[in-house]
């Protein structure tokens, strides 16, 4: 009997390494993954696996009319598979889109989750909250976590602090990404002034999203808040974040952040509200979450993570960075394609 192919929808993102990483370690396992697209729609044969991770793209158009059509043939191609004996997962980064929720992402969703086999989510918080708002059996879902960013990405060697004129003796929190309305930057510059300290410095960097303005910095901090409102690539991303003390992410909302992952993977603490699957993440030791109802949460946080142990810290990350080894994960979830995975927890 021959190995499956698995179709992984998609084998890489030019937009995060998830499915890159996730990949390599599945063909390490001896599996055979192919990029799964437009092209490769009538491949899956009896017995191969279609892994889906980001399916509103498949339903979704730029007018409802379109995307009622787009939807109906994303369909009946799940239940094709199905008829023809292909095995479907589904990997639920999310439990709705980040453009958005509509009673059309919970019909497809729901949909989804019922053709599929089994579907991955990448924590227990997600995990519930999937099962309660679509109506699906907890045991449909199994929590594959998200793997690290461990040499993910190489250093360039740049000095980010001399490029932006950092003292290196401050103490330096950093929010690195996109930055939009749901980041909370508006947050993070509130409460970083708010400390009134000239020991740290606040560096900001990444794309900003268009309509979204940060005339909120101006003034702010005293001089000791840069700003980098530009793409990081990912040639200069480790540099970022090797320059740092301490990574922040003062989000809104989350379900799963890699940002978080990505800190821990570079050895940095994180400083984050108690949202989502970031407890499960930045498990104590890791960084200091705060409670996102306290008005004073985020400026606490700050301020205790700057007398955190970093040598304790350390240990407690590499410990965390176990856990997420990407082997593990894709032993288990090569588990759950074959049905072996009770097994496979056992002997773990």
């Amino acid at each position: 009997m021959r190995n499956p192919t698995i179709y992984m929808s998609p084998k890489f993102s030019p937009d995060n390494k998830y499915s890159e990483l996730l990949t390599r370690s599945i063909e390490r396992a001896g599996l055979r993954v192919e990029h799964y697209d437009k092209k490769a729609m009538l491949k899956p044969s009896r017995g191969d696996i279609v892994h889906l991770h980001w399916p509103s793209n498949s339903y979704r158009a730029s007018v409802f009319p379109l995307t009622v059509v787009k939807s109906a043939l994303f369909a009946l191609l799940l239940l094709y598979y199905r008829l023809l004996g292909v095995r479907l997962f589904w990997t639920v980064h999310n439990v709705w889109p980040h453009s958005g929720k509509s009673r059309w992402d919970y019909v497809m969703r729901k949909l989804i989750l019922t053709v599929c086999h089994q579907a991955f989510v990448l924590s227990e918080t997600v995990k519930k909250e999937a099962a309660a708002v679509f109506g699906v059996p907890e045991g449909k879902l199994i929590v594959t976590p998200h793997g690290h960013y461990v040499d993910a990405y190489a250093s360039s060697g740049t000095d980010i602090r001399a490029r932006f004129g950092i003292p290196q003796d401050r103490f330096l929190f950093l929010f690195v990404g996109r930055i939009n309305a749901y980041k909370g930057v508006d947050k993070l510059v509130e409460a970083y002034a708010s400390l009134k300290s000239e020991s740290t410095a606040l560096l900001i960097a990444g794309r900003v999203d268009t309509g979204y303005n940060l005339d909120f910095i101006d003034g702010a901090g005293g001089g000791s808040i840069t700003v980098y409102p530009q793409f990081v690539d990912d040639g200069e991303l480790a540099d970022y974040l090797n320059a740092a003390d301490a990574v922040v992410l003062p989000y809104n909302q989350i379900s799963t952040s890699g940002s978080a992952i990505l800190a821990l993977s570079h050895h940095k603490p994180v400083v984050a509200p108690k949202l989502g699957a970031l407890g499960e993440y930045v498990s104590e030791g890791c960084g200091i979450l705060y409670d996102p109802a306290d008005p004073d949460g985020l400026r606490k946080a700050l301020r205790l993570s700057m007398e955190m142990d970093m040598r304790e810290t350390r240990k407690h990350i590499a410990a965390k960075l176990r856990e997420l080894d990407w082997s593990r994960i894709a032993g288990k979830m090569i588990g759950v394609y074959t049905g072996t995975h009770q097994r496979y927890e056992v002997n773990a």
